[in-house]
């Protein structure tokens, strides 16, 4: 079969857009900063285990509200809302400040989190790494176990034609990590190889937007 090629015999101009905006923000802690592995054990008591033959389960791996058991857990919580205002500039006067839905995770050897997204939680979510492998790795990298950000255009399991670039960003988590993202993106968690638990903090903050701004900025 012969390929019939158009051909334009007039001025035509093309424009050729990225379409997925999105703001993602980065926020890196000292590594060895005491907070983190003073969660990371609170969390691991918590879920009574310290490895294991077989993965958690998603309920049994959940300790919720760790931000408020403890002082650790107050210290990043502060921290984790003022790198909030941060990622919000002008729009953090909105910030609720008495929302902060939060949990620590602790992932043992096998150990996934399925793609998801967290709206029903907050507005603007933040993962927070209490451990991991990424310490001097650049965040953007396949780690363990790889935290990942998805392009929530399409399905996770649709093909993509040559020109287009991955479903998602790769984060190669590390003690101190935060990633902050709004919570409609979807995201997910690459199976864990290592021997000790990983364990990550996700909160969930609100942004009380006044009503119709949406029509005063984009109408």
């Amino acid at each position: 079969m012969q390929l019939r090629v158009p051909v334009l015999t007039m001025q035509v101009q093309q424009t050729n857009l990225t379409l997925w905006p999105t703001h993602v923000s980065f926020f890196e802690a000292p590594v060895d900063w005491e907070v983190n592995r003073q969660l990371a054990d609170e969390a691991i008591a918590a879920v009574g285990r310290d490895g294991g033959v077989r993965p958690l389960s998603a309920a049994e791996r959940r300790v919720r509200g760790i931000l408020e058991k403890s002082a650790a857990g107050q210290t990043l919580k502060m921290h984790l809302f003022a790198c909030a205002h941060a990622v919000l500039g002008q729009w953090a006067q909105y910030l609720d400040p008495d929302h902060c839905e939060n949990r620590a995770l602790v992932i043992t050897k096998g150990g996934f989190i399925s793609t998801h997204k967290d709206s029903r939680e907050g507005d603007l979510t933040c993962v927070h790494f209490l451990t991991g492998g990424g310490a001097g790795q650049p965040v953007n990298s396949v780690g363990t176990p790889r935290f990942v950000i998805e392009d929530p255009s399409r399905y996770f399991d649709e093909g993509r034609l040559p020109f287009e670039s991955r479903h998602g960003y790769s984060v190669n988590p590390r003690p101190g990590l935060s990633v902050f993202f709004p919570s409609h993106i979807p995201h997910n968690q690459h199976p864990y190889d290592g021997s000790a638990p990983h364990v990550q903090v996700v909160a969930n903050f609100r942004v009380n937007l006044p009503v119709a701004i949406e029509e005063r900025l984009f109408d």
